[in-house]
């Protein structure tokens, strides 16, 4: 990939991490604010009172923050907001280490190994995201606390160990798709099986897909092997996507585009982290029920 390519993936990685950190830090003063704003029960003093808000902010973020650090420091100092961004990767990556770049690439040269013979690829890796993977260990996106955990799923999921590294093999994929020329459906022939691609992407001819990141339900980030359908003189390229079970977003063609959108997928919003606050009143300093 030529120097010109490179800037422009670099520059979108940039951009993306500037929207996803400037959605987070609303979302830390949505929690500051409404902390803040909660009763405490009168016979606690005002040191005690903010001592149990500052536990409560760190719940609701699951961060740990110095106790020298006031509200009014969360909100207001940019130098305690970057500090927890770059902490808690709140920039919806998660830095590159050296280590991290031997194992992507025996990741790669893996999911080559199982991606079938059959298949004829114009190149692989793909140039765009192998260069990504050598400026940040994981594209993990927007939201923080519980919801990223719960709720998001990873482009692209840091790689933490062999074991993990061997199971990423389970993500290549050929998708079987269904003939609904044919109805009702025959009985599968025997070995012939669906699979978590069958309905997926119905408008593309996918040669290969393989998975990239995980999230908390079935599916998450993946490169596609793959062309529209309806233009079969049309070369096959690598393409990026994301699922989250039956749902599934657009598929983009380059990592630029895919990272323009990925910025805002599955955003949470001040709504929801703000249900997430418990009443003061039903803890103790250093407790909670």
């Amino acid at each position: 990939m030529d120097q010109e390519r490179q800037t422009k993936v670099a520059s979108a990685l940039q951009q993306y991490r500037e929207t996803v950190s400037q959605h987070n830090i609303m979302l830390i003063r949505a929690v500051v604010r409404g902390v803040e704003t909660q009763p405490v029960p009168p016979s606690w003093s005002e040191k005690d009172a903010q001592q149990l808000r500052m536990q409560e902010f760190c719940r609701v973020l699951q961060v740990n923050i110095p106790e020298s650090v006031t509200a009014r420091q969360i909100l207001h100092d940019d130098d305690v907001l970057a500090e927890l961004i770059q902490r808690y990767d709140l920039d919806g990556v998660v830095a590159p280490n050296p280590d991290n770049l031997e194992q992507r690439e025996e990741f790669f040269a893996n999911i080559r190994k199982h991606i079938p013979e059959t298949v004829d690829l114009a190149e692989f890796p793909p140039a765009d995201l192998a260069y990504l993977c050598t400026l940040v260990s994981g594209i993990t996106g927007p939201g923080i606390s519980y919801h990223r955990y719960s709720q998001q799923f990873d482009f692209i999921s840091p790689i933490k160990d062999a074991q993990q590294l061997e199971k990423t093999l389970e993500g290549v994929v050929v998708p079987i798709r269904s003939d609904y020329s044919v109805w009702p459906l025959p009985p599968s022939e025997p070995g012939v099986t669906y699979n978590q691609l069958t309905d997926i992407w119905e408008d593309w001819e996918i040669a290969v897909v393989f998975n990239l990141g995980r999230g908390p339900r079935v599916g998450g980030g993946y490169a596609l092997y793959c062309r529209r359908e309806a233009a079969n003189d049309e070369a096959f390229k690598w393409r990026y996507g994301v699922q989250d079970e039956e749902w599934y977003s657009d598929v983009y063609d380059s990592i630029e585009e895919f990272l323009g959108f990925y910025a805002h997928f599955n955003e949470q919003t001040e709504q929801e982290i703000a249900g997430d606050i418990r009443p003061l009143i039903r803890g103790r300093v250093g407790y909670y029920e």
